[in-house]
């Protein structure tokens, strides 16, 4: 069942979706195929970082560093296998109303099957009308041709470009800005709603 509870170290947050569950991540969540994503050279190289495995301290510890209230680590779990397999990291602009989201599908064998899609809507959803927030951004690598596409698709508006120095130490990167206000995403969503007569 979706929802929120308040929790001593804030927002405990779990979401639903036909195939998946979204939900704040815990320290006992710093599995070994988790600490392996960063391994894979493109799904480095997407996130503008050094192809390296983690260790259990090292994810335990990044884990930690969200307070639940102006920053969430959120967990992308299969219903069927309960194995988890992406996260969506989101930072939250309580002055401006808005937020920031990062998500990585990090099991390769789980893309392209709808996990970014499902999670998407209902972490939105969550955090434009249960939250009241009125505008999301992110940020994308110029040459993520799927991703940018999906960004397009859904009304994203980008904003501006930044050059950065590659992580790998060799040349630099382009980064996309991209915000999406409520107003859209919910025209958007109108859009996909299934037709009643």
């Amino acid at each position: 069942m979706s929802g929120t509870k308040l929790g001593a170290r804030g927002r405990i947050i779990t979401l639903e979706t036909p195939d998946y569950v979204v939900r704040t991540l815990e320290a006992g969540d710093a599995t070994e195929p988790w600490r392996a994503w960063l391994t894979d050279p493109q799904t480095a190289r997407n996130l503008n970082a050094r192809p390296a495995e983690m260790s259990e301290e090292t994810v335990s510890r990044y884990v930690a560093s969200f307070n639940r209230t102006t920053s969430h680590l959120l967990g992308i779990f299969e219903k069927k296998t309960g194995k988890l397999i992406g996260i969506r990291a989101v930072y939250v602009d309580l002055g401006r109303r808005e937020f920031l989201v990062n998500v990585l599908i990090g099991e390769s064998e789980a893309r392209n099957k709808g996990a970014r899609t499902q999670t998407r809507t209902v972490m939105y959803r969550y955090f434009f009308e249960d939250m009241g927030l009125e505008t999301a951004r992110c940020t994308a690598v110029a040459d993520n041709a799927q991703i940018l596409k999906v960004l397009e698709q859904n009304g994203w508006i980008r904003e501006r470009t930044e050059k950065k120095t590659a992580a790998s130490g060799d040349g630099f990167i382009q980064l996309h800005h991209f915000r999406l206000p409520r107003n859209i995403w919910r025209r958007k969503e109108a859009e996909r709603a299934p037709k009643t007569s």
